[in-house]
């Protein structure tokens, strides 16, 4: 190589290495512009993302709570109505059996009647056997 290559060779090294400077100034530069906020504003930004968060789960919890309410709410109409079956078929089954009884009761009355007027005839027939062998 000559000296003038050498120099044209030492030339853009240096050319390199200055290129490479502006090339770290730039970065620099644009780092500055899009550097994220200053501590007390990120801490106050995360402060209000907290805020919003904590307002927003207060809200969804609120729906919530309503909608277990509604449920809540259901389930009480609903076992009011089998609460209201169960007393109508207890009521059914209680006229079923006072009616049972009071049929039972005329067929005993009923037999009752038959049973003493057996009695009766009975002893009617005893007396007149007995008073009867008497005088033979």
């Amino acid at each position: 190589m000559t000296d003038e290559e050498e120099e044209q060779d030492g030339g853009s090294g240096g050319s390199g290495f200055g290129w490479f400077l502006v090339g770290l100034g730039i970065g620099a530069a644009i780092g500055v512009l899009y550097a994220p906020q200053a501590g007390a504003d990120t801490r106050d930004s995360l402060a209000e993302g907290a805020r919003e968060r904590a307002e927003l789960l207060k809200q969804k919890s609120k729906e919530a709570a309503a909608q277990v309410n509604n449920y809540v709410d259901a389930g009480k109409e609903q076992l009011g109505d089998y609460v209201e079956r169960g007393k109508q078929a207890v009521e059914r089954g209680r006229s079923q059996v006072n009616d049972y009884v009071e049929r039972s009761r005329k067929v005993v009355a009923k037999h009752a009647e038959k049973v003493s007027a057996a009695v009766d005839a009975g002893k009617s027939a005893y007396t007149a056997t007995t008073s009867g062998d008497g005088q033979l």
